[in-house]
């Protein structure tokens, strides 16, 4: 039995989404908001971010933390084999492409981590304007945006004809910016691209948050 903590406006939750929807893993969903998370949560979890996946097995309960461990665990789960069009990739990084995947990854990471920071910042009354920190933190995540559109220029995912975690985890950023306003992603057309050529998916389009 799993369950799977964590607001459908959360592109880290979004991501963990798509893969259970494609790995065709079923789960329980925890149905609280960003700012009521359940008791459960708060109780189990040391970094109170979201994603939680927890894992019911009789009495045995354990608990697992941040969605890439919980993207890497799922795919260790006997599941059927990943369709679509493309097919979905039935391993979280390609060996093939030289590490390339991996630092999609830690890019699209960072900087989904930069424009987070400044969005509950915003939330709490500070303004980058107010200060050098926050303003860095924006020119983070534009950086960042500007490396990807390098990384996907003239394709549609990263591994020839197959969906990958990576690109599940750049479209789930654009989603989000999208959601919050965070930019105008218009100077960004390969990724633009990239979201537009998988928006009809069935996991894409049942989790962008709206």
């Amino acid at each position: 039995m799993l369950k799977l903590f964590g607001h459908d406006a959360s592109p880290y939750v979004r991501r963990v989404r798509i893969v259970l929807a494609e790995l065709q893993i079923p789960f329980e969903r925890d149905t609280h908001g960003w700012q009521d998370p359940a008791p459960e949560f708060t109780a189990a979890s040391p970094i109170r971010r979201v994603p939680m996946l927890e894992l019911a097995a009789g009495a045995q309960v354990r608990h697992i933390f941040d969605s890439r461990v919980i993207a890497s665990l799922l795919y260790g789960t006997p599941h059927p084999r990943p369709a679509g069009e493309p097919p979905f990739q039935d391993a979280m990084f390609d060996p093939g492409l030289a590490l390339l995947d991996e630092n999609v990854l830690s890019v699209t990471d960072a900087a989904q981590d930069s424009l987070v920071n400044v969005f509950l910042l915003e939330n709490d009354g500070i303004r980058p304007e107010q200060g050098t920190y926050l303003q860095r933190q924006v020119e983070r995540g534009r950086g960042c945006l500007d490396w990807l559109e390098r990384a996907y220029r003239g394709k549609h995912t990263l591994a020839p004809g197959r969906l990958a975690y990576a690109d599940v985890a750049v479209i789930s950023l654009l989603g989000w910016i999208r959601f919050r306003k965070r930019m105008d992603l218009t100077p960004w057309t390969q990724l633009l691209a990239l979201e537009a050529a998988h928006a009809a998916r069935p996991s894409i389009a049942s989790t962008n948050p709206r």
